[in-house]
């Protein structure tokens, strides 16, 4: 039975999304539809930005997403990151040493650190500010500060950070995708959260729903790498991240 035009449509993109590239042929197999109306498909597709036409098939087109500036991102998904920072907070114990990323999500967790026995290293001047305010000995990294984003990186924060082992690594993240990974618009900040995650026996990614199936710049860890802390998985992308992938969501906790 053929399938009808939305559902055909839906169907080609679900399995673009999982498979990036795919063929006529199969689409045809798949929906039952002639090939002639299968590449009319595939023309409409281009047509409205969906897809990319190839030789014999289609392939995705893949977004990047920009970099916004701190005083918007502060303000977005608040309730959620929230949410998530608590959730963190609960998870860090007494006499642990902790790396904390700069960024929004991370900086949820701050609050819910009070009266803990911790000691912290972060690459942020906000956070190590906060951190002092409420007592918690803490280690700022030298290197290059980076107006756009609050973070300290570099060659000095590279070679620092090459000193210390931490317990638990709290990662911010701006783009996560179930092949191409964890990934960032700055190259620098890239090469910091990755060494960070080298350097821990945990490493906690903090992200809010936003942020899944979204493409950055530069890729900086697996997603098998560390733990995904999130408000919820959209329903959408649930079948796209494999049992390996350790998500976990605040909202159903």
């Amino acid at each position: 039975m053929e399938v009808l035009t939305e559902e055909r449509h839906q169907l080609i993109m679900n399995s673009l999304e999982s498979h990036n590239v795919v063929k006529v042929l199969e689409l045809v197999e798949a929906t039952h539809a002639s090939e002639t109306t299968i590449r009319r498909d595939l023309q409409l597709l281009e047509e409205l930005g969906k897809l990319k036409r190839v030789h014999g098939g289609a392939k995705i087109i893949r977004e990047v997403t920009p970099e916004l500036p701190l005083t918007i991102k502060e303000n977005l998904h608040m309730e959620e990151k929230k949410k998530i920072g608590q959730w963190v907070g609960k998870l860090i114990k007494d006499n642990e040493v902790i790396f904390i990323d700069s960024g929004t999500a991370t900086y949820q967790v701050l609050p819910f650190l009070k009266e803990k026995k911790i000691r912290a290293v972060t690459n942020s001047i906000i956070h190590a500010q906060y951190l002092s305010s409420i007592n918690i000995p803490t280690t700022v990294l030298g290197g290059q500060l980076k107006m756009t984003t609050g973070a300290i990186v570099g060659n000095e924060t590279l070679k620092q950070l090459e000193k210390y082992h931490f317990s638990k690594a709290l990662v911010g993240v701006n783009a996560i995708h179930h092949q191409f990974g964890l990934t960032t618009p700055e190259e620098e900040e890239a090469l910091v959260k990755e060494s960070v995650m080298h350097h821990a026996e945990e490493v906690l990614i903090l992200a809010d729903h936003s942020k899944f199936e979204m493409i950055n710049f530069v890729k900086f860890g697996e997603l098998t790498e560390g733990k995904i802390i999130t408000d919820y998985l959209p329903s959408k992308f649930r079948s796209l991240y494999k049992e390996e992938i350790q998500i976990v969501e605040v909202k159903s906790q």
